[in-house]
């Protein structure tokens, strides 16, 4: 499959999805929409397994490691940031305080995550 008719089908397959979740929360069916994006997933994976012509290279990865860290850098101290807010204004705004504990507590659960994943790799790679 070449690279313009990968995009193409990626796009469509994107809509098709955007739309059946779209309608599952409308229609308030929470494992149609779960289901809907498996199987979109699992179908952008397999177009993905039979593109032609993609070479990966070194360059690539690394700019994707780069990428990711910042990323991974920014969203934890947002959440952070943020739940730290929302617990600290608990006075002002009560009805938030759940959302700053779950923010917290998932940035705690993100850094946790990468750290798992660095001992592993830490040792996979012989550092």
């Amino acid at each position: 499959m070449k690279q313009k008719q990968f995009r193409i089908i990626s796009l469509l397959i994107t809509v098709v999805m955007g739309a059946v979740v779209g309608f599952s929360v409308s229609i308030g069916n929470p494992a149609l929409a779960v289901g809907v994006v498996l199987a979109g997933m699992a179908a952008m994976y397999n177009l993905k397994s039979r593109l032609e012509g993609v070479v990966e290279d070194e360059r690539i990865h690394q700019v994707s490691q780069k990428a990711s860290r910042i990323t991974l850098q920014i969203v934890a101290l947002g959440l952070a940031l943020g739940g730290a807010f929302l617990i600290a204004m608990r006075d002002a705004y009560p009805g938030y305080i759940d959302l700053g504990f779950f923010m917290a507590y998932a940035s705690c659960g993100v850094l946790v995550l990468y750290s798992l994943f660095y001992k592993y790799y830490n040792r996979e790679y012989g550092g």
